[in-house]
């Protein structure tokens, strides 16, 4: 008799203990635009950061939790233990990428330029000599367009949002905006504009998850991303929002 309860509770350990894992604490920007980012209010909606989330929960039996975190905190965050993985970043972004553990690269994007249509577009720096450049408020750029600012050549205005960039731009606010070319292209989709990207790219990124080495549940979550790159389901996710 005694031999039925064991063999049930052998059954149901399995689900017990997924149903009691830890939610995944998914850290991520809530400075970041659309599609990576989408919010309403402090409430983190359907977008790339959100849908990858789930994903790689759904993939590991575990809920996920969205916990934002300011670029310049995501490092304290890791080191507190508030967060357990962040995505759409790189290694030079981190103070010690040596100390993470790192998926391979989910997707690229680059900063281009955006200016009005009726302007030629640039093809390098020397190109937007004394122009007003508008830009992201606490965004580190490539060390070239740093020094055009820091030197004069060119004038860096930061502006809130890329709504508000293009907006400036086209009412010749501004002479050109610097943007990520993903989310310009997802603005443009949903709010047409006289605006043209720039073919050139001022830097290129490769952009990949990030967590620390320890727990060892990190890791499982890094090979899980792996085997969903592997299926071509991470692709899939990110072509949906191009």
């Amino acid at each position: 008799m005694r031999l039925i309860p064991i063999y049930l509770g052998a059954l149901l350990l399995p689900w017990s203990a997924s149903s009691l894992a830890a939610p995944i604490k998914w850290g991520f920007s809530p400075s970041d635009p659309p599609p990576y980012v989408v919010m309403d209010g402090a409430s983190l909606q359907s977008s790339l950061t959100k849908d990858l989330g789930q994903l790689v929960a759904n993939a590991t039996d575990r809920s996920v939790q969205f916990i934002p975190v300011p670029n310049n905190r995501i490092d304290d965050a890791f080191n507190r233990g508030q967060i357990d993985i962040i995505c759409n970043t790189q290694p030079s972004w981190h103070t010690h990428p040596e100390q993470m553990l790192w998926s391979e690269v989910l997707y690229e994007d680059a900063d281009v330029i955006a200016t009005r249509s009726t302007s030629q577009p640039p093809s390098s720096i020397n190109d937007l000599r004394g122009a007003m450049v508008g830009t992201t408020l606490g965004y580190h750029y490539s060390s070239k367009l740093t020094d055009a600012f820091e030197s004069g050549q060119l004038t860096r205005h930061d502006v809130r949002d890329l709504n508000t960039r293009i907006k400036m731009l086209e009412r010749r606010r501004l002479d050109a905006t610097v943007e990520l070319r993903r989310p310009l292209q997802h603005y443009l989709l949903g709010k047409p504009a006289g605006i043209r990207i720039s073919d050139w790219e001022i830097e290129r990124f490769a952009l990949r998850c990030a967590t620390p080495r320890r727990p060892e549940d990190h890791r499982r979550l890094i090979d899980a991303i792996h085997r969903l790159l592997e299926e071509g389901q991470i692709t899939d996710l990110v072509d949906r929002y191009q």
